[in-house]
């Protein structure tokens, strides 16, 4: 009676899990082999010509004056600083518009709009008193122009906010802001294509 019962493999499907391996690793050699060789030879030269050629690239990036580097780092963190502010924005507006589930009442929420706005004045501040190198200076108004126009988006979501209406006027307010801080964002890549 037992020795039946022994003379079956109680589990008759294990030789499958070793040939699925080998044939994987099968697949992979023959894939890895079947890469041209030329490629990977070309890609190595490449990389070492590329080495070459970096150094003078970064010389070049090196060699531009201290000023306009430190400029280039303000441009950053200005555009930085905008997208921040954008994405308080979005939270608190989010918060507000679910504000059944959230629990956010009017007085915080307006709360939160008045610090995207004081944030958005505190950058305006900053980009009309930024020092601005050479070659940038022309296109620095329209800058200054881009970053005071957040300040006045933001007073606008506040006032929609309060608006006695369905919420129309904040909303409306909200993409306008967003619009905003997307025109200023690109007048910061607009900034940044002067640099020589």
């Amino acid at each position: 009676m037992l020795t039946p019962v022994s003379t079956h493999d109680p589990k008759p499907g294990r030789w499958i899990l070793p040939v699925v391996i080998v044939a994987l690793i099968g697949f992979t050699y023959l894939f890895v082999n079947a890469l041209p060789a030329a490629d990977v030879a070309a890609s190595t030269s490449t990389t070492s010509s590329t080495s070459t050629t970096l150094a003078p690239t970064t010389t070049t990036s090196t060699t531009l004056p201290n000023a306009i580097l430190a400029f280039l780092q303000e441009v950053d963190r200005f555009e930085a600083e905008a997208i921040a502010l954008q994405a308080e924005l979005d939270m608190v507006n989010e918060d507000w518009e679910n504000r059944d589930d959230t629990g956010a009442t009017l007085d915080e929420t307006k709360a939160g709009f008045e610090a995207v706005r004081d944030g958005a004045q505190e950058l305006s501040n900053q980009v009309a008193a930024a020092i601005v190198p050479e070659p940038f200076p022309p296109a620095w108004p329209d800058t200054i122009v881009a970053a005071q126009l957040l300040v006045t988006r933001a007073d606008e979501v506040i006032d929609g906010l309060l608006a006695p209406d369905d919420g129309s006027l904040r909303r409306q307010a909200v993409t306008a802001y967003g619009d905003a801080t997307t025109a200023f964002t690109a007048q910061l890549d607009t900034v940044r294509a002067l640099t020589p």
